[in-house]
C-alpha cells in the first residue's frame, strides 16, 4: 500500500472541487436546520492500486440488505481541545485535514467512492467505480444545542436528521452513491460526523475497518499513513471467497424480483421516521459490568442458561419493548402501543439478530474481506407479556436468544435457513419484530479516534434505527443500546427499565441476605 500527498495539491484539477451552496442552504426545516457551508467531492488519493476489480458483484450475503434503508452514524466530539479550533477558522484549518485523510482512506476503499445499480430486473446488482468517482463532503454548522443532542435522554429523532447526509442518484436513479459524509460544526461546542452507508455494500465489520484506516490516518499525518494502514491487513474484495455452493445469489434474486413485481413494501412496516415531527424519539441505556453480572445470575437461576453480556443487553430491552408496547392501566386495558388491538391476543413474540459467518463458513473467509457476511438469526418466545414481572421477561427473553447463539456452535448452522432470508426479514417487518443494529466488538468509539484536539467521539449513535426496528448496541462502557420508539413508548420503556434494575438490586439484597 502507498499513501502519497493528495492530488489536489499536485493537479489544479483534482476532482475534489468544492461546490459552494447559496448561504442558508438547509437539510431540512424540522427544529433547527443545518446551514450547508459547503460540498466536496472526494475522490481516493491516489487512484487504487492497478489491478484491484473496477465492479464488485454484490454476493449473496450483500443481497439480503437489498432494498434496507441505509446505516446511519453519528459520532459526536466535545474534547475541549477542539472548542478552540471550532471557534476559529474550522474550514480553512481543520477540515483540510480531515477532507485529505478520507481521501487517502478511500484509497484503500475504493469502492465506497463507486456507484451501487439500483435495480436487479434485467442485471444482477453490483458496485461499479470508475475514475473521477467520489464520495460527497458535506460541512455544514448548526445552531443546536450539542450536549442535547450527545445525551443520553430522549431526543426528538427530527432533530438528528439535519445532520445525516443523503445518498445521491445518478442516471435518473438506476444508481446511486455508496457513501456520503457530513460534517457539523456547533461553534464553541463541538463537532459531530454523520456517515451514510449502504447496507447491500458492507457490514459493521467491513466499516468498522474503514473508520479505523480513516481516523488512524488523520490521527498519525499522511506522512505515517503507512504505519496507519500497517496496523491491519488490507480490505479484500475478491468475491471468490465467498462460496455459494448452493445458488443462493440466484436463489435472492429471484426473491428479490418476485418482491419488486408484487410491490411488497413489508419493510416499511419498521419505519417510524414518516410519524409526526416530535413523536418519536431516540434515547440511550446504559448496561454497566455490574448490572449485567447480577442479571446474568438472575437469568442463570431463572431458566439455567448462562448467557453472554450481549444475549442480557439485547433480551432486556426485548422484553421491554413488548411491554411498552403492550402497557396495560390497572383494569388491564391496553392503554399505548401501536400494535394495540393486533398483537395482545398473541403471546409469541419474535427477535432478530446477526451473526459474523467469516469463521462459520467451509472454508472460513478472510477477516479483511469488504463487504457483507453475516447471516440471520431468528428468536421466538412467550412469556415476555403477563409473565410475572420484568425482570421474569427479561430472563425469558435473554434465555431465548442465548439458546439460539448456543445452536451456531453446530457446523453448518449458520446458514442452515439461509434460502429463507430475504423472505424472512420482511415476514420480521410485518410483524415488527424487534432486531439488534450494531455491536461492542466493532469498538467503534477506539476506532473513530481522530488524534489531536479531536480525540475519541463523546458519543457514537445509530439514528437510522429508527427506520429498522433494531436496539442498537455498542461499547462506549458496558454496553450501551439505543433505541428509537413513539414517545409514549419510550416513557413505558424507562419505566421498564428502571424497575428491571430496582427489583434486581432488591432481589440481590435479599440473596445476600440470606
Amino acid at each position: 500500500m502507498h499513501c502519497t500527498e493528495p492530488e489536489e495539491k499536485r493537479h489544479p484539477t483534482h476532482p475534489e472541487t468544492p461546490r459552494v451552496c447559496p448561504p442558508g442552504t438547509a437539510t431540512t426545516m424540522a427544529y433547527e436546520p443545518v446551514t450547508v457551508l459547503e460540498q466536496w467531492d472526494v475522490s481516493p488519493s491516489p487512484l487504487p492500486a492497478a489491478g484491484q476489480p473496477p465492479s464488485l458483484p454484490l454476493t449473496f450475503f450483500d443481497l439480503v440488505f437489498w432494498g434496507f434503508p441505509p446505516v446511519q452514524r453519528l459520532f459526536f466530539y466535545d474534547n475541549p481541545d477542539l472548542a478552540g479550533v471550532v471557534s476559529s477558522d474550522f474550514t480553512a484549518g481543520e477540515l483540510p485535514r480531515l477532507k485529505n485523510s478520507l481521501a487517502a482512506a478511500l484509497h484503500h476503499f475504493y469502492p465506497l467512492s463507486g456507484k451501487l445499480t439500483t435495480t436487479c430486473e434485467a442485471t444482477a446488482p453490483e458496485v461499479v467505480f470508475s475514475h473521477g468517482d467520489s464520495v460527497q463532503l458535506t460541512v455544514a454548522v448548526s445552531a443546536d444545542d450539542f450536549g442535547e443532542l450527545a445525551g443520553d435522554h430522549p431526543r426528538d429523532t427530527a432533530r438528528l436528521r439535519p445532520l445525516l447526509p443523503a445518498l445521491r442518484k445518478h442516471g435518473g436513479g438506476e444508481s446511486q452513491d455508496v457513501l456520503a459524509v457530513q460534517v457539523t460544526v456547533f461553534p464553541r461546542a463541538g463537532v459531530c460526523i454523520g456517515t451514510t452507508l449502504h447496507h447491500a455494500v458492507a457490514d459493521g465489520s467491513s466499516y468498522a475497518h474503514f473508520i479505523k484506516t480513516w481516523a488512524s490516518i488523520h490521527r498519525l499525518g499522511l506522512d505515517e499513513c503507512k504505519k496507519a494502514v500497517a496496523m491491519d491487513a488490507p480490505p479484500l474484495f475478491d468475491r471468490a471467497v465467498v462460496r455459494d455452493d448452493v445458488g443462493l445469489r440466484e436463489a435472492f434474486l429471484r426473491d428479490h424480483r418476485a418482491l419488486a413485481k408484487s410491490g411488497d413494501r413489508r419493510l416499511d412496516d419498521w419505519d417510524l421516521s414518516h410519524r409526526s415531527t416530535g413523536d418519536v424519539v431516540l434515547a440511550t441505556f446504559r448496561f454497566t459490568g455490574t448490572q449485567l453480572l447480577a442479571l446474568g445470575k438472575h437469568v442463570e437461576s431463572e431458566t439455567s442458561a448462562r448467557c453472554s453480556p450481549n444475549a442480557l443487553a439485547c433480551g432486556a430491552p426485548w422484553a421491554g419493548i413488548v411491554h411498552a408496547r403492550r402497557r396495560r392501566n390497572i383494569d388491564g386495558e391496553v392503554v399505548a402501543g401501536d400494535m394495540v388491538g393486533e398483537v395482545v391476543a398473541s403471546s409469541q413474540e419474535r427477535f432478530g439478530f446477526v451473526t459474523g459467518c467469516k469463521p462459520r463458513v467451509n472454508p472460513p473467509i478472510p477477516v479483511s474481506y469488504f463487504g457483507n457476511c453475516l447471516g440471520l438469526c431468528s428468536v421466538e418466545a412467550t412469556g415476555l407479556v403477563n409473565g410475572g414481572g420484568g425482570l421474569t421477561a427479561a430472563a425469558e427473553g435473554a434465555a431465548a436468544i442465548w439458546r439460539v447463539i448456543e445452536g451456531l456452535g453446530e457446523e453448518g448452522s449458520a446458514l442452515r435457513d439461509a434460502r429463507g432470508w430475504v423472505r424472512s426479514v420482511r415476514e420480521h417487518a410485518a410483524a415488527r419484530a424487534v432486531t439488534v443494529a450494531g455491536s461492542p466488538k466493532l469498538r467503534l468509539y477506539a476506532a473513530a479516534d481522530l488524534g489531536g484536539a479531536w480525540g475519541r467521539p463523546r458519543k457514537v449513535e445509530i439514528v437510522s434505527v429508527e427506520r429498522t426496528g433494531a436496539l442498537a448496541e455498542d461499547g462506549g462502557g458496558g454496553i450501551e443500546v439505543g433505541l428509537a420508539l413513539p414517545r409514549a413508548e419510550m416513557e413505558a420503556f424507562r419505566a421498564f427499565y428502571l424497575d428491571l434494575f430496582d427489583t434486581l438490586s432488591a432481589t440481590t439484597e435479599c440473596g445476600n441476605a440470606v
